[in-house]
């Protein structure tokens, strides 16, 4: 048991940035807001959440917009479900905290006639199975840094955060798999975002 308890302060006192870490985080929110572009969900997408897990982790739900332009003939809108865990997020000064990796999941689904949870729904293809992915729903992984500023209690919106992901999903993996030409470069999206909350 005294070994334990000398060992406990061996680790705080050589990474003092991780002993920080395991303390709970101030309070703040739980609920929160967020604007994001690129990533995969959408050009630009906005939604927001709810703060679990000592506000370590975000569910949350986004509309996506991708205008005519981009998405080659009519807009389009998309809905995701995204996850962030936060494993650690130690302070920079009186009012930074900086979480050096962030990861997690989303699952997202494009809406429209164009696309089908099944090829076999749509009616447009000869044979059962003639897709085995669903072209409306991606599945997709995240990792990304987060720099977040935490104001006085006085002011509004407490907690403002900026963060950058690189995504990618169920069907670029398995592109990648199957067409070794393509790079890990190809199959990865950028997205920056920022959230706020009181």
């Amino acid at each position: 048991m005294l070994r334990c308890a000398k060992a406990g302060a061996l680790v705080a006192a050589l990474f003092p940035l991780l002993a920080q870490a395991q303390k709970p985080m101030p309070g703040a929110g739980p609920f929160f807001l967020t604007v994001q572009v690129g990533g995969g969900i959408g050009t630009v997408a906005v939604g927001g959440g709810y703060r679990l897990a000592r506000q370590r982790l975000e569910p949350e739900v986004l509309v996506g917009y991708v205008p005519r332009r981009v998405a080659g003939g009519r807009a389009l809108g998309i809905i995701t479900l995204k996850t962030t865990y936060i494993p650690f997020s130690p302070k920079l000064g009186q009012h930074l905290q900086v979480s050096p990796v962030t990861v997690g999941g989303m699952v997202n689904y494009t809406l429209g006639r164009r696309f089908f949870l099944t090829s076999q729904s749509t009616g447009r293809y000869p044979t059962r199975g003639y897709y085995w992915w669903s072209s409306a729903v991606r599945v997709g992984a995240f990792l990304g840094p987060r720099l977040t500023y935490v104001a006085p209690a006085a002011q509004g919106f407490r907690r403002t955060s900026a963060y950058a992901e690189l995504s990618t999903n169920d069907l670029y993996l398995v592109s990648m798999l199957s067409n070794k030409t393509l790079s890990p470069a190809e199959i990865l999206t950028l997205g920056l975002g920022a959230k706020i909350s009181r």
